[in-house]
């Protein structure tokens, strides 16, 4: 394999061991200890399992309850009654020892748990990456534990407009059901960027990094501050509250429900845009309530946020997120250039999360969609269109396979993406991004059946632990392993990272 993921084995050994993620100097100092020295988890799990943080923690544990711990850790599950026999007999027969455990099980992990701990723990490294050792906190969610409800979704933006004063918050229209829709504003910059998400019902998961994003930039932080003075973000999350609300019901079990990508009149809002025939009120208030804002606040860009298939690309991996500008003849091409520049902005962003796998989406020129048609009334708009549609599709028909790693993952990459776009416009930079850049990105890869995306053998994240990482039987390691937790400065000289 190419990579070796040594952040992602590190994260694991945390986690399981120490029920927390690794802190930014235990992070780095692993890490380069796995790299110097040839070595992988197999040397190194002892030291976590024989540390006084593991055992203050967990030395009353019997082995049942261990693994139970193990599985939660590693694969935001609970074992099946079998593999806790299987794994507490390993331990009983002395085959294996509690600091052997963990890296036989990622080892040995079916294909779903692989790709699970490998979003997991991608997470994890980009938080332990991009957080100082004083702001790092040791109970920092990594998984999302449920997707909000339309009640929780108008709870939260509430809460956060009582919380702060630099986000101010409006309904500015109706579903056809009557379900309200919000228009939050944070900044008080020249430059304006909106973004909107879940045009259809059954696409959540940009609702979730939008309502983030909105409490990032709200926040009495330096960052914030600077965004805010540069920039002003006008969000609208979940502008089709009724699809999403069908959606629940078919997770609840209900048949013969109207599909949930549509609102309740049948209508596909992101077919609602061309600039002929503007949404009728009585069919379509919820694309019209996103002209409205448009109109009111002629953003600069548009970020429009959904899900898509799964797709298999050239490099083995599937597409995480795809992406494509105004693509009708008709835009003026100073617009589509913009929409270009975003989808640099984006790449670039992205370079630093192990688990985001970017390509182009083959976007028509139909100039309905909101993606052409907003752009041939003059705004900029980039599509963005995550995986997560067929997983989605899955939940609820009732099957109970565990998404909420994978979720969050997907969740990170598309608030990273927001956040890409919002500092470049912030900083300046964005203007100097190169348009031609967004045509090296490559092009979306084959839709894969969803039943075949556990089988193929090409993909590095259903692997990142497997036993192709086994160390040789010449690593070597320190001959002084360091305290487990926070490393001094000192510590980390010693190895030649400080």
């Amino acid at each position: 394999m190419e990579e070796k993921y040594t952040e992602q084995q590190v994260q694991a050994l945390y986690e399981a061991y120490l029920g927390r993620p690794a802190d930014p100097f235990g992070q780095r100092f692993w890490s380069f200890a796995l790299d110097r020295f040839d070595a992988d988890i197999d040397d190194v799990a002892p030291f976590f399992a024989y540390s006084r943080e593991f055992r203050s923690t967990s030395r009353k544990l019997d082995d049942d309850e261990l693994i139970t711990n193990f599985y939660d850790a590693l694969f935001e599950r609970k074992p099946e009654d079998d593999e806790v026999a299987f794994w507490t007999a390993q331990l009983d027969s002395g085959e294996l020892r509690r600091g052997e455990v963990v890296p036989a099980m990622l080892q040995g992990a079916r294909p779903t748990d692989q790709e699970a701990s490998f979003a997991k723990f991608s997470v994890a490294d980009y938080y332990a990456s991009n957080v100082s050792q004083r702001e790092f906190d040791k109970d920092q969610q990594l998984t999302l534990d449920d997707l909000r409800s339309n009640e929780e979704l108008y709870a939260d933006l509430e809460a956060l407009d009582d919380e702060y004063d630099t986000l101010d918050l409006e309904v500015v229209g109706e579903s056809l059901e009557g379900r309200p829709l919000y228009r939050a504003e944070v900044g008080e910059g020249d430059k304006t960027l909106m973004i909107v998400s879940q045009q259809h019902g059954d696409e959540p998961l940009g609702t979730e990094a939008l309502v983030t994003l909105l409490d990032t930039l709200s926040a009495d932080t330096e960052y914030a501050r600077a965004l805010r003075e540069e920039v002003t973000v006008v969000a609208m999350p979940r502008v089709n509250p009724d699809g999403f609300a069908r959606w629940e019901q078919q997770v609840a079990g209900e048949q013969d429900v109207l599909d949930p990508r549509r609102n309740s009149a049948n209508m596909d809002l992101n077919r609602s845009y061309d600039a002929d025939n503007r949404p009728d009120p009585e069919t379509i208030p919820e694309a019209l309530a996103v002209l409205d804002v448009v109109d009111e606040y002629e953003p600069d860009l548009f970020l429009d946020y959904h899900h898509q298939n799964n797709y298999l690309g050239e490099d083995g991996e599937l597409d995480t997120m795809s992406i494509q500008w105004a693509t009708n003849p008709e835009v003026a091409p100073q617009v589509s250039e913009t929409g270009q520049r975003a989808a640099v902005a984006i790449a670039n962003q992205l370079e630093d999360f192990d688990h985001a796998e970017l390509s182009l989406f083959p976007g028509s020129d139909n100039p309905a969609i909101a993606r052409n048609g907003l752009a041939l009334e003059g705004t900029p708009t980039l599509l963005v269109e995550q995986r997560g549609l067929q997983e989605m599709d899955q939940v609820a028909q009732g099957l109970d396979t565990d998404y909420s790693a994978l979720a969050s993952a997907i969740a990170t990459e598309g608030l990273l993406s927001m956040l890409g776009v919002i500092e470049s416009m912030a900083d300046g930079s964005f203007s100097e991004l190169d348009p031609e850049d967004a045509l090296m990105i490559a092009e979306r890869g084959e839709r894969i059946p969803f039943e075949e995306i556990y089988a193929t053998d090409q993909r590095d994240s259903l692997q990142w632990a497997s036993e192709d990482h086994a160390a040789s039987e010449s690593a070597v390691m320190p001959a002084e392993a360091p305290v487990l937790g926070v490393q001094t400065d000192n510590d980390l000289a010693a190895y030649g990272m400080a």
